[in-house]
């Protein structure tokens, strides 16, 4: 039985990884014992290029420390630490004096830049593993 012209198409759109190696062989019109001709390896990186990967600018730090606060929950509690300053800046609470009124929204503050510290860390990390 004739394959559909769909199906051809189809077969032909599938991923590469799930051909055989013969398959994978006629598509790409080479021989597995000899390879590419010159000829073929000249056309096709004309066609498509070199396998490489395009290289990206490195992000700034300014733009890493901006990224990490993009995130809803981080401000949410960014927001969280404002009100929390606000509320005992307004509050009179003659117990808590000095620093100890502040300690929550400190707290808060610490987390997020530890937070992002981290996220700045892990960020550099990766776009050096590509390098």
């Amino acid at each position: 039985m004739k394959k559909s012209s769909s199906a051809t198409l189809l077969e032909s759109m599938f991923p590469a990884w799930s051909k055989s190696v013969a398959q994978t062989a006629v598509e790409h019109e080479t021989d597995l014992s000899t390879g590419l001709t010159q000829a073929q390896v000249s056309e096709k990186l004309a066609k498509y290029g070199p396998n490489e990967l395009e290289l990206e600018e490195k992000k700034s730090l300014l733009e890493l420390i901006r990224e990490q606060f993009e995130d809803i929950l981080v401000r949410i509690l960014l927001l969280a630490a404002v009100v929390s300053f606000v509320l005992t800046f307004v509050e009179e609470d003659p117990e808590a004096e000095g620093f100890t009124a502040y300690v929550e929204p400190f707290v808060i503050l610490l987390i997020l830049v530890i937070n992002a510290l981290v996220g700045i860390w892990q960020e550099s990390n990766a776009e050096n593993a590509l390098d």
